[in-house]
């Protein structure tokens, strides 16, 4: 068995890990420098990639690894799909954004994948290049984590493929709420659409 068998073997594959899980039984700079896991955009918590994903660097399931990923850090019913990206569900808006918006009860956030690509692709390791390519296969560029509060999770529905969303009628409630804090024109463009539906 190589090492990267032997640590699925221990911990499963396709799955969130946090550093503490991992140190509890293995070398966390062994899982690191070996990228037996990668990490994600929260600090402490890790993928651990298939044996198909580890071959070709790249995200197999980008809805579930991000369903996933957010089911993981806040906790299932703790967050929603909402805004821009719960337009593209229901049909309302259809923009190829790469932009993901939620909804979570802890603080707001802004993820910038492309900045974080472009950062790797500056560094010369190995390593760098292949959290590239994972971080590439996304097909993301931009995460928008917005603060919500009990009313607004309170309208979250579980749809059996995207996981936690809001409801039609919360997206233009919550489009309210955020529109002023967001600099980006294209989507105050696509807020201004959703609302004039």
């Amino acid at each position: 068995m190589n090492g990267y068998q032997d640590f699925v073997k221990i911990f499963g594959s396709g799955i969130f890990i946090t550093s503490s899980e991992i140190t509890k039984k293995y070398s966390l700079q062994k899982a690191l420098s070996s990228l037996y896991i990668i990490p994600t955009f929260f600090r402490g918590v890790y993928y651990i990639p298939t044996s198909r994903e580890r071959k070709g660097h790249f995200i197999e399931r980008k809805q579930d690894f991000f369903t996933s990923l957010f089911d993981s850090y806040y906790g299932r019913k703790k967050w929603y799909w909402g805004l821009s990206t719960a337009a593209r569900h229901y049909g309302i808006e259809w923009s190829a954004t790469k932009i993901l918006e939620i909804v979570a009860q802890e603080k707001s956030k802004t993820i910038s994948v492309s900045d974080k690509i472009l950062s790797l692709q500056k560094k010369k390791s190995y390593r760098s290049a292949t959290l590239e390519k994972y971080l590439s296969s996304l097909d993301i560029n931009l995460i928008y984590i917005h603060k919500g509060n009990q009313e607004s999770l309170s309208s979250i529905k579980i749809d059996e493929i995207i996981g936690p969303v809001c409801t039609k009628e919360q997206i233009p409630k919550d489009i309210e709420k955020f529109h002023s804090k967001i600099r980006n024109l294209n989507l105050k463009k696509i807020y201004e659409r959703i609302l004039s539906k």
